[in-house]
């Protein structure tokens, strides 16, 4: 049985080293929340903790609202799923977070929240609470989940899986490495001579893609796309064609709409134009996969389905903002996309049982994207790769140790806990914190498949103001 007792919140705000725009947004600062949860687990008591980034206009992209609105609704969320989950009792942490998860979407559909936002609030829960049931087994996450510890029912989430074990959805195995797909931002510089001076910062690391690519060796990128159709063409081929020279020509890429488009013919005209462009000719054997194009409140319409029908060659599509819940994965199937993102803020169990859904129902065709809110460490970044690992998620996007400062504005003594406990992904910084270790554009996960979700905590109150919320 498992039962939590308290749920203590913190924050840390956390600069970024150069802006990062993403769709309507420009991040240069953002608050950092962890979480520890106590609880008891097969009879003794344990901590369990997780983190994330709170960042405005990703969950509900609404350009009308303040950003310290957005951030404090956010706050709303992570507290009404930790009253429901206070005091709660159940067999197994899937069971318990089934009852969360039927608390808070009752609670936001009260209060007028949607689902990927409401939703997050249950996932940081769940993610503590994995971390307490690990630590208590002395178990990681991917044996967890392939040897279904959680207890996860896969068709409480997709009804279809009735009778199916995670284990026959799941690689047999954690990836020991994946790629890590470089994001190219909307303001990004791509060559140094662009780079603002009052915006490089104070370290040896790179700004420019080009400088990017050469420091890291990178062969996978994430290209976003937003903007007025010819500029936005005209990017992509600059971008392009500055990847293709620095790899040789051996690379593989995806690109992010940013929900710039309203229907399936909005985006059409703008792969039209694209695939006109003589520039971009070669581009298009190196492309995997054309994410969230179709703006949220559009993405899972009937028409888009009628329209994909229609388009004999259109590009993979896949779902990332629109797949805030189980049932949107198996609507945007049947519409015609071919997969879906993981993120640890939609939720671990959530991801496992896509991926098992992804598995019966089109194997190799169907896709699942690993990707990224800036995710950094201490302990949102290894627990986010030690799921995408267990995933088989073999093409990561990671761009958190490119806009923010690694460990820098962690105390000294978190950053050696870290370099301690995950050597093969972080290495000692001249003077304190640490920075993310990318080899031949790969992120070694051997580390984070033995410790992630378990093993040592880490002494996230270092240096940390008391809790800003207590419960329980």
């Amino acid at each position: 049985m498992i039962t939590v007792h308290r749920l203590r919140w913190f924050e840390r705000e956390l600069h970024t080293r150069i802006p990062f725009k993403y769709g309507i947004a420009t991040m240069v600062k953002v608050p950092h929340v962890w979480l520890e949860v106590t609880a008891t687990v097969a009879g003794e008591r344990v901590i369990g903790q997780a983190a994330d980034h709170l960042p405005p206009k990703w969950f509900t992209k609404d350009a009308t609202r303040g950003l310290a609105d957005e951030v404090a609704e956010m706050k709303t969320v992570l507290a009404q799923a930790g009253s429901g989950a206070v005091g709660r009792t159940a067999p197994t942490v899937h069971a318990l977070m089934q009852d969360v998860a039927a608390a808070q979407s009752a609670w936001a559909t009260a209060a007028g929240l949607p689902a990927l936002l409401s939703h997050f609030g249950v996932t940081f829960v769940e993610r503590a609470l994995i971390d307490a049931f690990c630590r208590r087994h002395q178990t990681t996450v991917g044996a967890a989940l392939r040897g279904n510890g959680l207890g996860i029912v896969l068709a409480d989430l997709h009804p279809e899986l009735t009778g199916m074990a995670p284990a026959d959805g799941l690689p047999v195995s954690s990836l020991a490495t994946v790629a890590s797909r470089h994001t190219v931002g909307l303001g990004d510089p791509l060559e140094e001579s662009e780079v603002v001076a009052a915006e490089r910062p104070p370290d040896n690391l790179p700004v420019s893609l080009r400088e990017v690519i050469r420091r890291y060796r990178l062969r996978d990128f994430k290209i976003k796309v937003a903007g007025e159709m010819g500029a936005a063409v005209d990017r992509l081929e600059r971008v392009t064609r500055l990847i293709a020279a620095e790899t040789g020509g051996d690379y593989a890429a995806s690109l992010d709409g940013n929900e710039t488009f309203t229907s399936v013919a909005d985006f059409r005209e703008f792969w039209e134009l694209a695939q006109a462009r003589p520039g971009l000719a070669d581009f298009w054997a190196h492309l995997i996969f054309v994410e969230q194009p179709i703006h949220r409140d559009h993405a899972l319409a009937d028409a888009v389905g009628e329209a994909l029908k229609g388009w004999a060659d259109a590009p993979p599509l896949l779902i990332d903002e629109s797949g805030a819940t189980a049932a949107d994965l198996r609507r945007a199937l049947d519409l015609g996309y071919v997969g879906v993102s993981h993120k640890n803020c939609k939720g671990v169990i959530h991801g496992a049982a896509n991926r098992c859904l992804l598995t019966r129902r089109g194997g190799a065709v169907l896709r699942m994207s690993g990707e990224d809110l800036s995710n950094v460490g201490p302990l949102a970044l290894p627990q986010d790769l030690a799921v995408q690992a267990a995933l088989g998620n073999a093409s990561v996007e990671r761009n958190g140790h490119h806009y923010f400062n690694g460990l820098q504005e962690w105390p000294a003594a978190i950053a050696a806990q870290v370099v301690a406990k995950y050597p093969d992904l972080y290495a000692a910084a001249a003077g304190s914190g640490a920075w993310i270790q990318i080899s031949a554009g790969q992120l070694r996960c051997g580390d984070v498949n033995r410790h992630a979700f378990g093993g040592a905590l880490i002494g996230l109150e270092s240096g940390a103001p008391g809790p800003w919320l207590e419960q329980g």
